[in-house]
């Protein structure tokens, strides 16, 4: 699968067998060795009451920021992000969101929502499209090849990585 091409994904989880969550995705891009988004992350720090602080990635690494589009293709609301359900990999080596780092998504989620398009995070129903990211630390320098969407509600079980599919980036 290349980047900006759609691909459907049916998330399974024991609490939805009878009517799984059904989405098609596109990766639009990944931006790395930048700073976090300067009005995300003002607005987020502006609806705690904090000032705005400047997040910085851990020590020799660099944030990478994947924005993706989701769209319900199911038969209900469903809800939906990139929390262990994702990785973005360089080569083999595979780098999920810490909590810090998911945290930063959810920044993410908010300040789109609050901007009038809603992302999965906050449940989307059937047709529905909206903005999805996820932020990863990667080390400083080196670039993403692919991403990995699982299928599952977890990049890996106790039966190892769940089924989903791999998208090259450009």
């Amino acid at each position: 699968m290349q980047q900006g091409k759609p691909f459907e994904v049916t998330v399974l989880a024991s609490n939805t067998a009878d009517d799984p969550a059904r989405w098609r995705f596109t990766v639009d891009r990944v931006v790395c060795g930048k700073p976090l988004d300067p009005a995300v992350m003002a607005h987020a720090a502006q609806s705690v009451g904090a000032p705005t602080a400047t997040p910085a990635p851990e020590t020799g690494k660099q944030f990478c920021v994947l924005s993706m589009q989701a769209v319900n293709v199911g038969k209900s609301m469903a809800v939906w992000n990139a929390d262990n359900t994702v990785s973005l990999n360089v080569g083999d080596i595979r780098y999920t969101q810490s909590q810090k780092d998911s945290s930063y998504s959810s920044d993410y989620a908010q300040y789109w929502n609050d901007r009038g398009e809603v992302a999965p995070t906050f449940g989307l129903n059937p047709g529905s499209q909206g903005p999805v990211h996820g932020v990863f630390q990667i080390p400083a320098g080196d670039k993403p090849t692919s991403v990995w969407v699982t299928s599952g509600t977890a990049i890996e079980t106790i039966d190892g990585a769940e089924p989903g599919h791999l998208v090259l980036l450009k």
